[in-house]
């Protein structure tokens, strides 16, 4: 990927749109974003990865990444130009943020939004995505790297690789799976350790269920073994196979026994049972005869009962021949006492109706109701009744018009004066609806004037808080350029200590370098000044000599001062520059307290404004409500006034028609009387005397049926055997009776025959005087026929216990080959996964071997470039910094010093030689993630900081591998404030930061 152009709009601390035109700086390869502390050169990698992925390339949130110095309706907006391979591409993105509602006061939310573009040479613009996460997957496709390889690879993070290199070996295992993915080695050690537990609860479970098996044998050999020795324990179950064998060879002779003693018992049981069978027939032969001699003697006692049953049932045949005279002689008789007895009830009835009713006919109140009337008279008064029925219902229509006036005159009194008093509450309504129009109306004017204000209160407000703040920070940031001048003071005169010690070495090493000269002299040997074989008094080391060693150690001491007095300088010109920068904001607001107040100030006003203002709405809808609810009560006053007329009117008419009606009934019924009560009562009484005349045909019918049938009844009794028709009505009976009776008297018959012939058989002759005793033979069965059962009951249990043991024995014998199978696959998966979980030698997991793999690549990467940086002194090495069986073996880092041929701790590097080894590893890190990511080319190169840290030499090796870097067309950029950088590197950026925001200028560094 080789980015082209980026545009940055209200984005982060660039509030006015600014453009990179990297094409420019490609000429040059390295360029070098530079600026003051706080001016926004991080946030140009932030928008170039915002772009890309949606994500920042720092710590930062992609939440807040819109400008506050920004206009309210600017939208923050990223766009970048890049190219892979021969394609070019545009891609935009606008992240989430809070902006103004286009219509009306408040704000909105607005998503993010994202779209990519095709770049083709004289083609319109192909659109490729246009959603965030669409734009995203397509990103990544075509550069080949996700958001996190982008970052390791393309954008360095200012100081984030020394922890790389510094981190123990459990941070760096976790920093290196988030540079590779692993998590697959992971995974497969997890899932063998789970297939080896499996496999062993699997065998733990066979050899369980084997146990069990050889429990449950003798379990069900138990109740056959032979009983132990008195004072000794049963003996324990089997432990293997041979003792299962073991076990079927004794329940296979137990069960021999018991099948020899079940035939001998089988035996004693059938001469038993042979022996009670003769007897019993005998004693039942005795029985017979002797039950018969019995029922004989009991059925001759009958002989007299039996005879009378005979008589009566002749009577009742006889009576049966008059049952249907007796039956509608009484019958009638019984019609003719209801009717009679109808008739009373029917008479009381018409008394009482009548004595209820008014108005009645005189025809009616002349009838005799203690007796029952003529049929004549019961039917004129009946036709006159219903007359005067007639002309009291015409009276209830007249009486019911009536009421329905007066109903109708009283309802419309009532909405007339309902209505009287709704129009005065409306009246009352119109009143307080105009008072509080008038006061809502001087609302509005305040409000309408404090929208009109508010965008230069909002301004003023701002204003006023940036200034607060930058007066509140000039106290800080005095004392922190007081304290950069006191530590950039104190590292001078450390530098000068240091110097002047190292020359006072210096000086005394140069005065005892002739007794060095005179300790390698040897007899014979020519001086290496004056080439003399003599030598007659060489000199002597005085007491305070120099070695070389002392001269390393100050000379270290006076880098390590001129580095620490250079980092002192850098934070003096910081701090003076954060210093210059809060006087210039603050303003006239020097005064901290005054500034807070006005800021205050200026927020309540502005907060006043805003509250008044964001009120204006609603106060514009209730003004436009009052009014037309007032328009409103006003035409209900006047549709009031007309409805209660047009009532008034209507309730007079209907009180003169109520009038007229009510005198017309009492004319014609009489005072005091309600038609309706009148007609209610004739209906009743109109009942009773239609039921009268209905009862008197009634009688008449009933006493005509019972003088025939009276009449038919002594004609049959003159003819029978019977004196009276109580004689014959008591000697009827029911056919089942008679039925009953004859089936009795021929079983009767029939058992005296039955009994006779029963004694004179021939097999119940030749009898003993006394009978068979039977319960004898009865016990000898039973006591032989219990030794049977129990001798079944053991040969049972002995043939179940040797099915049982006889399969649990196979059972057992196929799950020992099961088990034997399952404990060596456990065996097999356990090893496998201890090795892959590092619980076996080596003692090294899967996962870390596969790290330490990918960190062995990175040092192969990183020391060609570290040699180089430092003229062959460093190189990395990994080590086993867990030692066998360590937690964390395999990734550990040393350094390999090539001045004293040993390895050493990298803690042990200086700060500069930290950075060269950092940025080494780092680049080794982005060679092996783009040799692991497919081959992805690197045309550009981001590094942020770091390089204050180098020594004016170590700076120029760092340079020059850099200057490496970017052959073949790589675009590398650096952001530093290193003023040897801009000396060297004369192409860049120039972010300045101003009251509103950052702007750039691109172009020559210096």
């Amino acid at each position: 990927m080789k980015p082209h152009r980026l545009a940055i709009e209200a984005f982060g601390p660039y509030a006015d749109p600014v453009a990179i035109d990297f094409d420019e700086l490609a000429a040059e390869g390295l360029f070098l974003i530079h600026g003051t502390t706080g001016a926004g050169k991080t946030f140009l990698l932030d928008a170039l990865c915002f772009a890309l992925y949606g994500e920042v390339s720092g710590d930062r949130s992609v939440k807040g990444l819109r400008s506050d110095h920004a206009a309210p309706g600017a939208v923050p907006r990223v766009s970048l130009e890049f190219s892979c391979g021969t394609a070019r591409y545009r891609v935009e993105r606008t992240p989430a943020h809070t902006a103004p509602k286009a219509r009306g006061q408040g704000t909105t939310e607005k998503p993010p939004q994202a779209v990519l573009f095709r770049l083709d040479a004289g083609a319109p613009e192909q659109p490729i995505a246009a959603k965030t996460t669409e734009v995203t997957r397509e990103v990544e496709g075509l550069v080949g790297l996700s958001a996190a390889q982008f970052r390791q690879v393309i954008l360095l993070p200012q100081g984030r690789f020394a922890e790389v290199l510094r981190a123990k070996a459990e941070e760096r295992e976790a920093l290196l799976k988030t540079l590779f993915d692993t998590v697959i080695y992971e995974r497969a050690g997890w899932w063998l350790e789970d297939r080896a537990r499996e496999a062993k609860n699997l065998a733990l479970e066979q050899a369980r269920e084997q146990e069990v098996l050889r429990r449950r044998a003798a379990d069900a050999w138990g109740p056959h073994a032979p009983e132990p020795p008195e004072g000794t324990e049963p003996p324990p179950p089997p432990a293997d196979q041979g003792g299962l064998e073991a076990l079927v060879a004794d329940i296979a002779a137990v069960v021999q026994g018991t099948e020899a003693a079940l035939r001998s018992a089988s035996a004693s049981l059938q001469e038993a049972q042979a022996s009670q069978a003769a007897l019993a027939a005998q004693a039942d032969r005795f029985d017979r005869r002797a039950a018969a001699t019995t029922l004989l003697g009991e059925l001759e006692a009958k002989k007299e009962t039996v005879e009378a049953y005979r008589q009566k049932l002749a009577l009742a045949e006889q009576a049966e021949r008059l049952r249907s005279s007796l039956g509608a002689e009484q019958g009638a008789r019984q019609s003719l006492a209801l009717v009679e007895q109808g008739l009373q009830e029917q008479l009381r009835a018409a008394r009482q109706a009548r004595d209820v009713a008014q108005a009645l006919p005189p025809t009616v109140l002349g009838l005799d109701l203690v007796a029952l009337p003529s049929a004549e008279a019961l039917a004129s008064a009946g036709a006159d009744l219903a007359a005067r029925g007639a002309e009291v219902r015409e009276l209830a229509k007249k009486a019911e018009e009536a009421a329905q006036a007066g109903g109708a005159a009283a309802a419309a009194s009532q909405r007339a004066g309902e209505v009287e008093a709704g129009r005065a509450t409306a009246v009352t309504q119109q009143g307080l609806l105009a008072a509080e129009q008038e006061r809502e109306l001087a609302l509005l004017s305040q409000a309408r004037s404090a929208r009109d204000q508010l965008e230069g209160l909002q301004r003023a407000a701002r204003e006023a808080e940036g200034r607060a703040v930058a007066a509140e920070a000039i106290a800080p940031a005095r004392e922190r350029q007081h304290a950069a001048e006191v530590a950039r003071n104190g590292a001078d005169r450390q530098v000068n200590t240091a110097a002047a010690g190292l020359n006072e070495l210096r000086r005394r090493q140069i005065e005892g370098m002739a007794a060095r000269l005179a300790g390698g002299l040897a007899a014979g040997a020519p001086c290496p000044v004056c080439g003399a074989t003599d030598h007659p008094a060489p000199a002597r080391p005085s007491a305070d000599a120099v070695d070389d060693g002392a001269i390393a150690a100050a000379e270290r001491t006076l880098a390590a001062a001129n580095q620490a007095a250079q980092a002192s300088a850098v934070a003096l010109a910081n701090a003076q520059a954060a210093l210059a920068a809060v006087l210039e904001k603050a303003g006239d607001g020097a005064d901290p307290l005054a500034a807070r107040q006005a800021a205050g100030s200026a927020a309540a006003a502005q907060l006043a404004a805003q509250a008044l203002a964001d009120g204006l709405p609603a106060l514009e809808q209730r003004t436009a409500d009052r009014e037309q609810q007032r328009q409103q009560l006003a035409k209900a006053i006047e549709a009031a006034a007309t409805a209660i007329a047009l009532d008034r009117r209507a309730a007079g008419e209907a009180s003169q028609r109520q009038r007229t009606l009510a005198e017309q009934v009492v004319r014609e019924l009489g005072e005091g009387l309600e038609p309706g009560t009148v007609l209610r009562a004739f209906g009743p009484l109109e009942a009773a005397l239609k039921a009268l005349v209905a009862g008197a045909g009634a009688h008449t019918r009933a006493s005509s049926e019972l003088e025939q049938a009276a009449r038919r009844l002594g004609q049959e009794l003159a003819a029978s055997a019977f004196a009276t028709a109580a004689d014959a009505a008591a000697a009827l009976q029911e056919e089942s009776w008679r039925l009953k009776l004859v089936e009795r008297i021929a079983a009767y018959e029939a058992a005296v025959i039955e009994q006779r012939n029963l004694l004179a058989a021939p097999d119940l002759a030749d009898l003993p005087e006394q009978r068979p005793d039977t319960v004898a033979a009865g016990e000898a069965v039973t006591r032989a026929d219990a030794v049977r059962t129990r001798a079944v009951e053991r040969h049972s249990e002995a043939r179940a216990a040797q099915r049982e043991i006889t399969r649990l024995t196979a059972e057992h014998r196929a799950g020992a080959t099961a088990l034997a199978e399952k404990q060596e696959k456990a065996e097999r998966l356990s090893a496998v996964a201890n090795r892959c979980q590092g619980k076996a030698a080596p003692y090294i997991s899967l996962q870390r071997w596969v790290l330490s793999a990918y960190l062995a690549d990175i040092c192969g990467y990183a020391n060609q470039r570290l040699t180089l940086m430092t003229s062959g002194r460093y190189q990395l090495r990994l080590t086993d910094e867990g030692g066998h069986g360590g937690r964390n073996a395999g990734l550990g880092l040393r350094v390999l010093d090539a001045y004293t041929g040993e390895e050493r701790e990298v803690s042990s590097l200086s700060g500069g030689e930290t950075f060269q080894a950092s940025l080494a590893l780092a680049l080794g890190v982005a060679d092996t993630v783009q040799a692991h990511a497919g081959g992805v080319p690197l045309e550009a190169l981001f590094i942020d900081e770091g390089f204050g840290s180098l020594d004016p030499d170590n700076l120029q090796l760092a340079m020059d591998e850099l200057d490496r870097l970017r052959e073949g067309g790589r675009l590398i950029g650096l952001i530093s404030h290193v003023g040897a950088l801009r000396e060297r590197i004369r192409g860049g950026i120039e972010v300045i930061a101003g009251e509103r925001g950052s702007s750039l200028r691109v172009g020559v560094t210096a």
